[in-house]
This record gives structure tokens, sequence and C-alpha cells, in this order.
């Protein structure tokens, strides 16, 4: 499914991630910690699983360079996007669109 929206003026499309995608991302966001008992305990880096939700999930925007060229849709055009606020309204859009709650976003 792709859902189009505007955030702060730009358009974005997003798309449904597949089961695939979503494991993938949650194993490359989990770490592993043992438990004092020697069980293990899974650690989710929120920030890592966000990243790589909106990589899998973006389908298209009209963001640009400050030369007017189409911004590639990548970690790096991400992590430099301004303000911050853009981001963050992405990320509860995916998170929204995808069945995450923003507790399981903090906490995943």
């Amino acid at each position: 499914m792709r859902e189009e929206t505007t955030i702060m003026g730009h358009r974005v499309v997003f798309r449904t991630w597949t089961y695939g995608e979503k494991q993938d991302a949650l194993r490359r966001a989990t770490k592993w910690r043992r438990e004092p008992d020697g069980g293990l305990s899974p650690d989710v880096d929120p920030w890592t699983l966000n990243d790589l939700m909106l990589l899998v999930t973006v389908a298209e925007w009209d963001l640009t360079t400050a030369e007017g060229h189409p911004l590639p849709i990548t970690l790096e055009s991400l992590h430099g996007l301004e303000p911050p606020e853009i981001v963050e309204e992405m990320i509860a859009y995916t998170q929204r669109l995808n069945g995450v709650s923003r507790e399981e976003g903090k906490k995943s």
C-alpha cells in the first residue's frame, strides 16, 4: 500500500513495509545482552530502527539539494535534513502507516 502526504510543505510518498523488511530492520537494530541468570535479552536501538524503517518505507519525496537536484533517499540524506522536525514527522507518519506505536518505536 502507498500513501502520499505533505510534511512541512514537502510531498512524501510512503509504502508499507513487508514482513521481511520489518524482520531485517529489527535484526539489524537489536543487540543482545547477557542477563545475570545467563539468559539473553534484546536491546533494540530505536534510532537505528526508525532509520531503517524510513529507508524502506519512504518511496518518493520532492526534497532537493541546495542546487535544486533531487535528494536521494539515503541514510546520509535523512541525517542531513533540516529542520530535524521533518524527519520526526516522517517517522510518526510511517509508524502509524506500518502499525508501530510510538512506545514500540521507543522500546523496540
